[in-house]
């Protein structure tokens, strides 16, 4: 019969100490045959089972594979909280109901004046002698209305002899048919101002009139050709001159219109 040798014994020991702790099921199955299973072992024994349950049960668990998954916390709270935040926060809006953009209401001030419109005031009633509907044209002192140019000696001088003004707020000349309006007639033109008739032409016969403006481009944008009722207010002489024209401007920039005395007089 072969002996067992102390340290034999030892060493067989250490080795089923090894198994049995490699071994979770056979280490709770040795718990659970021992004889001392009473009610006071009951909460460990239970305890045991419990914290190894993972160990009892593969199982149970090899069907749960998430379990296994490695979760970020935080960077799951913020994708929640994201998409709070955009549900209930950001505006929704469907290609059926898109937000309608309203134009702001642009309002023009009183005192805006339009261009072209005189600062003038329209004579009183009681100066008005009588009123014509005439056609009236714009015209230039250049070469595309008179034939002369900047170099000609008269370039710019009217057939009464005075020089062509256009001034909305006082007074301008006006080339008219003598034989409807002399020379000198001091006319109210509604969108123009006053006029004085100080010169002629080849093309204004009868009921037509041609109102001077310094350059095509504000013939075009600020008249044209229109129909339009003049105001005569003093019937001309057949003659015009600078000392007339200075006359009216002056009294035209201080009261806005002519005065009554000054048609009065002998001018």
């Amino acid at each position: 019969m072969v002996k067992v040798k102390t340290w034999q014994r030892i060493l067989l020991c250490v080795l089923l100490f090894g198994l049995l702790a490699d071994s979770p099921n056979l280490y709770a199955a040795a718990f659970s045959m021992t004889p001392d299973n009473t009610a006071g072992n009951t909460s460990s024994n239970s305890m045991i089972t419990s914290t190894n349950d993972y160990y009892l049960k593969p199982l149970k668990y090899a069907s749960k594979p998430e379990m296994f998954q490695i979760v970020d916390i935080n960077k799951k709270k913020a994708e929640q909280f994201a998409t709070i935040t955009q549900n209930e926060f950001m505006p929704k809006f469907t290609s059926k109901a898109l937000p309608t953009l309203i134009k702001p209401e642009t309002k023009v001030s009183p005192t805006v004046k339009k261009q072209g419109v005189v600062a003038v005031t329209a004579p009183k009633q009681d100066q008005i002698i009588h009123t014509v509907k005439v056609m009236a044209t714009g015209y230039t002192a250049g070469y595309e209305s008179t034939g002369k140019r900047p170099t000609h000696p008269q370039y710019g001088i009217t057939y009464s002899g005075v020089k062509v003004r256009r001034d909305k707020n006082t007074i301008s000349t006006i080339a008219a048919d003598p034989r409807v309006f002399p020379l000198g007639t001091i006319l109210y033109i509604p969108e123009y101002g006053y006029a004085v008739v100080a010169d002629v032409g080849s093309a204004i016969k009868g009921r037509k009139i041609d109102l001077y403006f310094a350059t095509t481009k504000q013939v075009y944008k600020e008249w044209g050709k229109k129909e339009v009722e003049v105001q005569v207010i003093k019937r001309g002489n057949g003659k015009c001159n600078e000392k007339l024209i200075n006359t009216l401007g002056k009294a035209i920039q201080t009261y806005k219109s002519v005065p009554a005395s000054l048609l009065e007089e002998a001018i």
